[in-house]
């Protein structure tokens, strides 16, 4: 199973987060390594902004 960050803004529009530069969903493969990834990413939103790990098939 594989993990992808979700993010949703201040309408409940969700997304899923891409690589940088890339047209493909930023994956893992452990859920500890997505969710330290999301614990710094979160910090860079605006605050009416959140993200959550998710499962990714």
């Amino acid at each position: 199973m594989k993990y992808a960050i979700k993010v949703i803004d201040a309408k409940g529009n969700e997304f899923l987060l891409c690589e940088e530069g890339k047209d493909s969903f930023q994956t893992f493969e452990e859920y500890a390594d997505a969710d330290d990834f999301n614990y710094d990413f979160e910090q860079t939103l605006d605050s009416e902004m959140s993200s959550v790990v998710v499962e990714f098939n």
